[in-house]
Order: structure tokens, then sequence, then C-alpha cells
């Protein structure tokens, strides 16, 4: 063979060679501009890209969601209170969840927002959108739709494996509380008094504390109420005479990951000095109980379930192990050893 030919040869090789690395280019570029719909929590229809390569999320229920379905790599800012898992905050933050700064996320250059439905503020919603980046509002929070959330959560990701054997994890024992509750007639329901982060803030129905309550088949004193956040007083709760007290703690009151259980001590103490409690069955009994924010609603909410099983129907779930659930949840999902106060008094 002459060397010309040979040349020719060469050549003819090097540019089928070259093609075909062209088409393997632009098949996997077809393959990361994959685009899928779905509905998210406020029923809006979204399409959005399978998986997305560089993700905002404002919802740290989600954030946290995501981080135990293995895609955290994907995360590329988050709101300012992301706290869980702890390597969260080495993430760019974006500002409040609410009120996230559009500027901060649009030069993060995601291909998709994540946020609280209800919460995320409609002109920043749409200052995102008109930017070309769509915005997903799912919950990730509340008892009744979670199962929901995280199967939307897990198809956007690719992760549907992964979000099924959460959510297994999830129903078993979300399934054990309401079986067990069941059959308990109304007025055989211990009454509580779930408040919220501030003082006398309630849950009623349509909120994720009163969603917790119905599923361990606790007495809401707050059912006749028609906002699901509502103000109430004291005067009140002492004529609704609570026999069990819940108190949900967030930032202003310590607790969760890495800390001890002094504040929410303190708090209780406070609460139960309140104008009149004294009158209340449940502070007579000593039946008020602190739950730190982190397993309140959420992801972990299973746990706080757990501890609301036990608080208020202690014989029926004396078999019920808290901390247990929660140690054992924290290694599967997250890799790591609990650490830190989560309830008080825990038992």
């Amino acid at each position: 063979m002459s060397a010309c030919r040979k040349w020719v040869l060469l050549l003819t090789c090097f540019l089928i060679a070259l093609t075909a690395l062209s088409g393997l280019a632009g098949s996997r570029e077809a393959v990361a501009q994959k685009r899928i719909t779905i509905k998210d929590s406020h029923g809006r229809t979204v399409r959005v890209p399978c998986p997305p390569q560089r993700i905002v999320s404002v919802n740290s229920d989600l954030t946290e969601l995501i981080y135990a379905l293995g895609e955290e790599k994907r995360i590329v800012g988050v709101a300012d209170t992301a706290d869980f898992p702890p390597v969260v905050k080495r993430k760019a933050k974006v500002g409040h969840a609410f009120t996230p700064s559009v500027e901060k996320i649009l030069a993060l250059k995601p291909d998709v927002v994540f946020g609280y439905g209800g919460f995320l503020k409609p002109e920043i919603i749409a200052q995102i959108e008109r930017a070309g980046i769509p915005v997903v509002l799912l919950d990730c929070y509340k008892i009744e739709t979670m199962a929901r959330d995280i199967r939307t959560l897990g198809t956007i990701l690719n992760r549907q494996k992964e979000a099924s054997a959460y959510l297994a994890y999830f129903e078993k024992y979300q399934k054990l509380f309401k079986e067990r509750t069941k059959n308990i007639p109304l007025n055989k329901r211990p009454r509580v008094y779930l408040e919220g982060y501030t003082d006398y803030s309630a849950a009623a129905p349509g909120s994720g504390g009163a969603q917790m309550l119905d599923c361990v088949g606790g007495r809401n004193i707050c059912a006749a109420l028609r906002q699901p956040y509502p103000k109430v007083n004291a005067e009140w709760v002492v004529a609704q005479n609570p026999q069990v007290i819940i108190k949900a703690c967030s930032t202003s009151v310590p607790s969760g990951y890495g800390e001890n259980a002094d504040a929410m001590k303190k708090k209780r103490a406070e609460m139960m000095r309140r104008p009149g409690w004294n009158k209340i069955t449940a502070v007579q009994q000593g039946k008020v109980y602190m739950l730190s924010s982190e397993i309140y609603t959420g992801p972990r909410a299973i746990v706080g379930l757990a501890y609301f099983a036990k608080w208020i129907y202690p014989e029926l779930f004396r078999d019920i192990d808290p901390e247990a659930i929660h140690k054992e949840m924290l290694k599967k999902f997250h890799g790591i050893e609990l650490k830190g106060a989560y309830a008080y008094p825990a038992k």
C-alpha cells in the first residue's frame, strides 16, 4: 500500500471517529436536556429538566430530602435557615425562604428553583420564571401530602427507587400510629393544645401540626377554629383545659442537631408559669412537652409523631422508642449519628 493511500485511509478513519464522537456528545446533551411535566403542591403544571443539574432550594424540608435521596451534589443554593444535614451550611445562601433574593438566585444559574407552596411570594416566582427558570412549589412538611411530594421529587431527580425506600420507612410508622388509635372514641381521646413557634400561635385544621395530631389520634382543642394558624390567648387555653400540651420549638428556642435541652427546659418552665395555667390539667400533671422544629413537621416528622404518640397515649405506645427510630433514620438515609436534643422531657 502506497504512503498516499495510507494517509487517505487514516484520514477517513479519523473523520468517521470524529463523527461518532460528535453524535455521542449530542446524545449526552439530549439526555441532559430531557424535560418532564409535573404537577406541584399547588396544582401548578411545571415543565422541568430531569434530572436538573443546578438546584436552588429555598424549602429547607425539601433540601433535607434531596440529601436523603443522594442528590446533594446538584444543590447550588439554599435558604439562610437551611441547617440539616449539617453539611448543607456549606452551600451558598440566597435569603429567607419566603422572600429570597432573586438576584442571588439568578447569579447561581439554576435550572430549577424549589420553594414552599403557599409561602414563596408570587412576585418572586414571577421574576424567576421571567428569567426562564421553572419554579416548583412542593411542601414536603405536611403529613397528608408527604407521599405525593416525595414521589414528585423522586421523579424530578430520577431517584424513584430511593424515594420509594424513604416513603416506605415513613409510611410504616405512619400507618402503625393510625391503626392503633383509629377506633378510640372522640370522648376518650386526650385533649391536646399544640402551640406553634410563637407564643399562642395554635395549630388548627389545615396546618401541618393539626395533621400530626390527627395521625396519632389526639383531640385538637383548636379543631373548630377556621384559620390554620390562629392566635389564641391564655384565658382561651385555660377554658379548653387540655390534658396534654406540646410546644414546637424554632430558632428562638435552640434545639435539634448539636444542641442541648437547656433552652427547651427553660421554655417549658416559662409556659407552665403563664397566667392561670396552674388550673390546666396538663400543667398539673406535668404533661407539657417541647419538640424541636426539626422533627415537628417535614421529612423526619415520623419521629415527631412517635413522640406525640408516646406523650398522648403512653400505655398504648409503650413499645415505641422515638429516639431509636430517629437513630435508625439518620443512619439509613444520611449516614450520620444522632446528636443533640429533640424533645423535652423526652420520656
